[in-house]
């Protein structure tokens, strides 16, 4: 058709734009391919060009997702997350039974169109509200997955620049949004490079305004990046992130990615293993389905500030890119056939929320009533009761610095990953310096339940640390606690001796008295007697399922 665009963009290609885009460059004499032209007045919008009328305007999208929305009220509620920089409704809509109600279920989340000429994006978003709520009550897969999630799906994150971009019956390249840069004559944002996850950092995005990777002056200062983060924070239930899983649609490469995108390292200090073997299990997974290929972000090029890294290393949501097609702007008789190729790897993200550690096959040790390796804050309360007597020392998620004296009493390294619960974060070398003095710290899970027709086991890694001259009114518990009653799990008592610290594993069963009620653990750590040096540290605590 002599109305197709010629240029080509193969994944080199696209790999080579991208990098060439971090270089600043002093304004329009130097851009050539990599700098984006100045802002002209916003045109009127106009319909695709002719050979791509098939895909949704902003208004089509609009009234497509209200008619699905008002035809299928009990299983499909369109909202708006927020507006983008020109006003329009960032439209999305929830699909699940009983979607008036905030059920206790795992959540999934979908977006796209967060580049501007990225259209098939947009396509992938209705695509799957289509496959949703045509097959519910007709496909047994699609009916049991909307029964037993939420689903969340944002149709088009950047509709200015979308709008933009076909705005006077052509195509402008265009892909950040539309929204003026202070102190320049150049428009627009990459609001993929505005999350606050590692923003700015790696050479993964650009100061230039001119270029097509403008991260924006600060993190989250895009409206609609704005608006991503506020909905996915408003997520987080009693403390927990209820979205699971995320995937984001981009073009193009045909291509599975997860985090991270702002390092070359396979398993940073901000990745623990068990993550990174889900990650790349599920990407690989889905690549299968869809004849992608699966990689890390980065294994195409460094980006930082991304809205996958951002869900990943804030919310500990298994996230993933997956950029569609070959080229950016191909015809509307390849909507149909490329999203459809990705039909099963969309069921099988929604499937992994259920555990998305089931995948590499982590069930026994992460698929329990509750798992945390507090990595992120996951609604743990110090002092819950108000009672505590500690004057220092109290428990905390961090990062621990190490402490020694006459030998380790805080570890500075954790179990996995960065964070541990531990009793005063900061260094100190005497009794008096950061550990537990003056009575007893405790802090209290979020509550979970032990399902009936199953026995629980505890298990979790530990150190009590203690220097000569303390005693058994200094120690380290683990209880159980439901409305009625309560049982102390764990309990390890200091001694005279010296005990330095030295990471161990505790395995302890719950009594079977607690199956069937809604619980939750305290865990206690005290000097309860002449100031001594006692320091404690908690990591990756498990309530599992076990054999009677």
């Amino acid at each position: 058709m002599s109305h197709r665009p010629t240029r080509s963009t193969p994944r080199v290609a696209v790999a080579f734009l991208a990098l060439a885009a971090l270089v600043a460059v002093p304004g329009p004499a130097s851009a050539s391919l990599v700098v984006i032209p100045r802002a002209l007045a916003t045109a009127p919008t106009a319909d695709f060009p002719a050979g791509w009328e098939g895909f949704h305007t902003y208004a089509e999208l609009a009234a497509d997702s209200l008619a699905v929305a008002n035809a299928h009220p009990d299983i499909v509620k369109r909202f708006s997350i927020g507006k983008s920089y020109q006003g329009r409704e960032l439209w999305a809509v929830k699909i699940s039974d009983n979607v008036a109600v905030d059920e206790n279920e795992p959540e999934v989340y979908f977006d796209g169109g967060i580049h501007a000429r990225e259209h098939m994006s947009v396509e992938m978003t209705l695509a799957i509200m289509h496959w949703l709520v045509d097959g519910y009550g007709t496909d047994a897969t699609i009916t049991r997955l909307v029964d037993s999630r939420e689903i969340w799906i944002v149709f088009n994150i950047n509709p200015d620049g979308s709008e933009y971009d076909i705005s006077g019956g052509k195509y402008h390249l265009w892909r950040k949004n539309r929204q003026p840069t202070p102190g320049s004559t150049y428009i627009g944002t990459d609001l993929n490079r505005n999350f606050n996850y590692h923003w700015g950092c790696c050479a993964g995005s650009s100061t230039n305004p001119a270029s097509i990777l403008y991260r924006g002056p600060s993190a989250f200062s895009a409206p609609e990046a704005r608006a991503v983060r506020d909905f996915v924070n408003s997520r987080v239930v009693n403390g927990r992130q209820q979205i699971r899983t995320m995937m984001t649609f981009h073009t193009s490469g045909r291509l599975v990615m997860w985090p991270y995108g702002y390092t070359t390292t396979d398993v940073p200090g901000d990745m623990t293993v068990s993550d990174h073997a889900v990650a790349v299990a599920m990407g690989k997974a889905m690549a299968a389905s869809n004849g992608y290929t699966p990689e890390q972000a980065s294994d195409l090029y460094i980006s930082a500030g991304t809205s996958r890294d951002w869900a990943y290393g804030v919310h500990r949501i298994f996230a993933f890119t997956v950029e569609l097609t070959i080229g950016d702007y191909p015809d509307d008789s390849t909507i149909g056939p490329e999203t459809r190729r990705n039909k099963a790897a969309v069921l099988y993200l929604i499937d992994a929320a259920g555990c998305p550690y089931a995948k590499a096959n982590q069930t026994q040790s992460h698929c329990g009533p509750m798992w945390d390796d507090f990595e992120i804050g996951r609604g743990w309360k110090t002092n819950p009761d108000g009672t505590d007597t500690a004057t220092s020392g109290m428990w905390q998620r961090a990062n621990p610095a190490a402490t020694s004296y006459n030998g380790a009493r805080q570890l500075g390294t954790t179990t996995s990953g960065l964070a541990d619960l531990v009793t005063g974060a900061a260094s100190g070398g005497g009794p008096s310096a950061n550990d537990v003095d003056g009575g007893v710290t405790s802090i209290r899970s979020p509550d979970f339940v032990l399902s009936p027709g199953h026995s629980y086991a505890v298990k979790f890694r530990y150190y009590l640390s203690h220097y000569a001259g303390t005693n058994a009114g200094d120690y380290l518990r683990v209880k159980v606690m439901s409305a009625g009653s309560t049982a102390t799990l764990f309990q390890e008592l200091a001694t005279s001796t010296d005990d330095p610290a030295v990471w161990a594993t505790a395995n302890v069963r719950i009594p079977d008295s607690f199956v069937g009620s809604t619980v939750h653990l305290l865990i206690e750590a005290a000097d309860n007697g002449t100031p001594g040096l006692v320091e404690a540290g908690i990591d990756d605590i498990a309530v599992m399922r076990v054999a009677p």
